[in-house]
């Protein structure tokens, strides 16, 4: 569900940039779109982290 969650978020990101591309400043666009990129990874990385460490503490107990 949290993978599919990330890539939703990144697909309506990327969506709402396509669309307003004229909008944009387009020397900046390549890096803030690393940004957006590895921050939503970094985001699921965590949440992934966490589900990871509550399962193993359920099966511990």
């Amino acid at each position: 569900m949290a993978v599919q969650e990330s890539r939703l978020l990144q697909v309506s990101i990327f969506s709402t940039l396509h669309k307003n591309g004229e909008h944009l400043e387009t020397s900046l666009l390549l890096s803030d779109v690393a940004t957006i990129a590895d921050e939503v990874d970094a985001q699921l990385k965590e949440q992934m982290l966490r589900f990871m460490a509550e399962d193993a503490a359920e099966k511990a107990r």
